[in-house]
C-alpha cells in the first residue's frame, strides 16, 4: 500500500471563511509532537484557497473540519467540498463527516432524523415566519424554546412561557429560519428524588465527543438558567479571577458539587455510547460532539449535535486548575489521532483501548 493511499487530507475553511482561523491547529500541533508518524500522513487543504494539491487528490481518507450547516451558511465552501468528496467517493476513499451531512445538523433536520432514528431528543419544528410560528404554537404546551435553526452555541434562544412570548422572539428574516422546541425540565425528576442535590437545584447540559466507536465524556455545566452554557454557569462565576479565585468555589456546597460532578464525568465511562453512536450515525455524522442531559431514571435528552465544535486551550476552559481541564483537552487530541489512525490501516495504526 503506497503512502499516497494511507495518507489523510484534512479539508477546513480557508482565511476569512468559516467560524475559526486555522481551525483544528492545536490538535495538529499535538499530533505532530506525539506522533510525528502519523503527522507525515497528514495533508492539509483550505478552501478557498485555489485547486487541491495533485498529492491531496490521491489521499486515502478525507476529513471534513468544515463549519456546520455548511451548504446553507458557507455555500462557497460546501460547492469546493462536494468537489472534492465526490473525487474521493470515485477513487474509494473514506469520507469522514461528508458535505452533505454537514447540513443535517439545522434544528429542524437533526430532530427529523433522530426522531426517525429512535434517538430520544427535544423535537424542534422549523418555522420562515411569525404566522408559520403561530400555526406551531396551536395546541403546544408552554414554555417553549424559540431559537435560529442553523446556529449553534445557544445563539438566539429563547425560553418562552407564553405564544405572545415566543411570537415577540421568532426571528422576522425569511433568510434566517427559526425553531421552535417543547421545553423538557430536566431537574423535575431530581427534586422528587433528592431535592437537594446540585441536580434538582440547577438546569444541566452534558458533552461527550463521538470519534467513530469510540464516545468520550467532556464536561457537564449547571446553570440556573434553562439556557445551559459556560456563560452564566456556576463555574463563569470564578471566570477571570486569577488562577488561585477559582478555588473559592470549594467554600459553596452547591458550587462543590458541581465541580465534583464535572469532574467524575469527564473520568467515567460514557452514558449510553451505543445511543450516541446511533445518533451520530443518524446524522450521517464520524466525528461530533452532542449534548445531552440525563433524568433522575437515568434516561436522556439529546439537544444539539456539532460537528464543528470549539476546542480551547486547556488554559482557556474556564476554571482549568480547579475542573482538571489540561487531561481532559489532551485526550480530545488523542482520540483524534486515534480515530485518525482507524482511517489508514497500516504499521503505524494503533488504537485506545477504552
Amino acid at each position: 500500500m503506497s503512502d499516497l493511499a494511507t495518507s489523510i487530507l484534512i479539508v477546513r475553511h480557508g482565511p476569512g471563511l468559516g467560524r475559526f482561523v486555522r481551525y483544528g491547529e492545536r490538535t495538529l500541533d499535538w499530533i505532530r509532537r506525539h506522533d510525528p508518524a502519523l503527522a507525515g500522513r497528514i495533508l492539509v487543504h483550505e478552501t478557498g484557497t485555489g485547486a487541491l494539491p495533485t498529492s491531496a487528490a490521491g489521499a486515502g481518507a478525507v476529513v471534513f473540519w468544515l463549519a456546520d450547516p455548511l451548504r446553507e451558511l458557507y455555500p462557497g465552501c460546501y460547492s469546493e467540498a462536494m468537489e472534492i468528496a465526490d473525487l474521493a467517493a470515485r477513487r474509494g476513499a473514506r469520507v469522514v463527516n461528508p458535505p452533505a451531512a454537514l447540513s443535517n445538523t439545522a434544528k429542524s433536520v437533526q430532530a427529523r432524523l433522530w426522531d426517525q432514528a429512535g434517538v430520544p431528543c427535544a423535537v424542534a419544528r422549523r418555522f420562515a415566519d411569525r404566522a408559520e410560528l403561530a400555526a406551531l404554537l396551536d395546541g403546544m404546551s408552554m414554555p417553549v424554546i424559540v431559537r435560529p435553526d442553523l446556529l449553534h452555541a445557544q445563539q438566539g434562544m429563547r425560553v418562552c412561557c407564553t405564544p405572545a412570548e415566543a411570537l415577540a422572539a421568532a426571528q422576522p428574516d425569511p433568510r434566517s429560519p427559526g425553531a421552535v422546541v417543547p421545553f423538557m425540565d430536566s431537574r423535575e425528576d431530581y427534586r422528587r428524588r433528592d431535592p437537594e442535590s446540585v441536580w434538582a437545584q440547577f438546569y444541566h447540559k452534558k458533552r461527550v465527543y463521538v470519534f467513530g466507536d469510540f464516545v468520550m465524556p467532556v464536561h457537564v455545566f449547571f446553570s440556573a438558567s434553562p439556557v445551559v452554557a459556560w456563560a452564566g454557569s456556576t463555574f463563569s462565576r470564578y471566570q477571570g479571577w486569577g488562577s488561585l479565585v477559582q478555588w473559592l468555589a470549594y467554600l459553596r456546597r452547591l458550587d462543590r458539587a458541581a465541580l465534583a460532578a464535572d469532574i467524575s464525568f469527564s473520568r467515567s465511562a460514557a452514558e449510553q455510547p451505543a445511543l450516541m453512536r446511533r445518533a451520530a450515525s443518524a446524522l450521517g455524522l464520524d466525528v461530533v460532539a452532542i449534548d445531552y442531559s440525563t433524568f433522575a431514571d437515568g434516561s436522556v435528552v439529546l439537544w444539539e449535535a456539532n460537528p464543528h465544535p470549539s476546542i480551547p486551550g486547556w488554559r482557556n476552559t474556564g476554571m482549568p486548575l480547579a475542573r482538571w481541564t489540561f487531561p481532559r483537552v489532551q485526550r480530545i487530541y488523542a482520540e483524534t489521532a486515534a480515530f485518525f489512525h482507524t482511517l489508514v490501516h497500516d504499521s503505524i495504526g494503533h488504537r485506545r483501548t477504552a
